[in-house]
């Protein structure tokens, strides 16, 4: 069974609302929006691997700072999983010696603590016990989606997007899928921010659900801006009454 804890939910950040954080199975975190300021240091050294989508700092924002509390943790390594544009991204402008220490230049013991590994568009990687496939979206800066696969289990994650259509096609035809988290960012009448800014809003989010045509499938929200959550959520049920879920954090779900 696939646990997922959800340590932050939302498109941005309040003394309510937490960016993009989802720990997965207690070792792996998908998006780094949010998990240094919620974990323990005794969780936080139990991760192992972070996966990112993209390089928006609502979704790499603990990092830098797991990275700092594992020092002295001997050989145990944190490594880092995104696309090219995602690794050259955090080279480039986090860890580069000036904003951020290059922590894949510090060793712990003889490993570096951070290990930067690329994965591709459309090709299965492994992490821990996961199976993760990358899939393209559209949003404002290259982007993926992931389809997480544990033991007959996949859970199909859409990261930041507009409407897009490969990750449907993918979900259409992954008859193990036990759940979805999608993203819906603006209420209906932002649709020209959401457009611009690469999100959806709820009527938008309608019409790609209807794109994998899998009724049956659990559906739940993140990435709620929240200064227009409440807005965001009436419509989402007016639309789509309780097939879907409005995710919170501290919630877990279990696949």
């Amino acid at each position: 069974m696939m646990k997922i804890e959800v340590l932050g939910c939302h498109g941005s950040e309040t003394p309510e609302a937490n960016a993009a954080g989802f720990l997965i199975n207690d070792c792996i975190l998908l998006e780094a929006g949010t998990a240094s300021s919620v974990l323990s240091m005794d969780r936080q050294q139990k991760i192992k691997s972070v996966i990112i989508s993209h390089l928006h700092l609502d979704h790499i924002k603990s990092l830098p700072f797991l990275a700092d509390n594992r020092i002295g943790e001997e050989g145990n390594s944190l490594t880092v999983y995104g696309i090219q544009d995602v690794i050259d991204g955090l080279k480039t402008h986090v860890f580069n010696d000036s904003l951020w220490p290059d922590f894949t230049r510090i060793e712990n013991g003889k490993t570096p603590l951070l290990v930067f590994h690329p994965i591709v568009q459309g090709v299965t990687t492994p992490i821990g016990d996961l199976e993760v496939l990358p899939v393209a979206v559209r949003h404002s800066i290259p982007s993926v989606g992931l389809l997480i696969r544990q033991k007959g289990r996949s859970l199909l994650y859409t990261g930041d997007t507009a409407p897009t259509q490969e990750i449907w096609d993918l979900a259409a035809k992954t008859p193990d899928l036990a759940g979805l988290i999608v993203e819906t960012s603006f209420p209906d009448r932002m649709q020209e921010m959401a457009a611009i800014s690469g999100h959806m809003t709820p009527s938008v989010l309608v019409n790609e659900l209807r794109k994998m045509n899998r009724p049956g499938v659990p559906v739940y929200i993140f990435h709620m801006k929240p200064k227009y959550e409440a807005v965001i959520v009436k419509e989402i049920h007016e639309r789509l009454g309780e097939r879907v879920h409005i995710l919170r954090e501290g919630e877990i779900i279990r696949l």
